[in-house]
C-alpha cells in the first residue's frame, strides 16, 4: 500500500506541484502559504496598524485644513458682508438726508409761495421798502 501511494504521488502529484511556465507550482503554493501565515504574524499586524494610523493622521491634517480654509473664507465673507452693510448704512443715511432737504425744500417753496400769494393779493398800491430799496432807477 505504501508503494501504490508513493507511486501515485509520484506519477501525479508531483508533475501537477512542479508543472508551470516559468515557475513551478510548488512555488506558487509557498507564496501563498506565505501570505496566509503574513496575516497572522505580529510584524504584518504592526505595519498594518502604522499604515493605519499614517493613513488615519493624514486624513485628520487634510480636514484640519479644510476646516481652516473654510474658517478664512468665512472670516473673508464676513468682512464683505459687513463693508456691504456699511455701504448700505451709508446709501440710507444720505437717502434720509436727502428726504429732509427736499422736505424743507418744499416747506421754503411753500412759505414763499405763500408770501407771494399775500405780495400779490395787496391792492393797497403801497410798494414794501425792501423792493423799492432794490430797485436801481427809483
Amino acid at each position: 500500500m505504501g508503494a501504490a501511494i508513493g507511486l501515485f504521488l509520484k506519477n501525479w502529484v508531483l508533475p501537477i506541484l512542479t508543472f508551470g511556465i516559468t515557475l513551478p507550482v510548488w512555488f506558487f503554493l509557498a507564496a501563498g502559504g506565505w501570505l496566509w501565515w503574513d496575516k497572522t504574524s505580529a510584524v504584518r499586524q504592526a505595519v498594518d496598524k502604522a499604515v493605519t494610523e499614517l493613513v488615519a493622521g493624514a486624513q485628520i491634517e487634510a480636514l484640519k485644513a479644510e476646516a481652516a480654509e473654510q474658517r478664512r473664507m468665512r472670516a473673508w465673507s464676513d468682512g464683505k458682508a459687513d463693508e456691504a452693510n456699511q455701504v448700505a448704512t451709508k446709501e440710507r443715511e444720505a437717502r434720509v438726508t436727502l428726504e429732509t432737504q427736499l422736505t424743507l425744500t418744499d416747506a421754503d417753496k411753500r412759505k414763499a409761495e405763500h408770501e407771494l400769494a399775500v405780495l400779490q393779493g395787496r391792492d393797497d398800491g403801497v410798494v414794501d421798502q425792501q423792493l423799492l430799496d432794490s430797485l436801481h432807477n427809483r
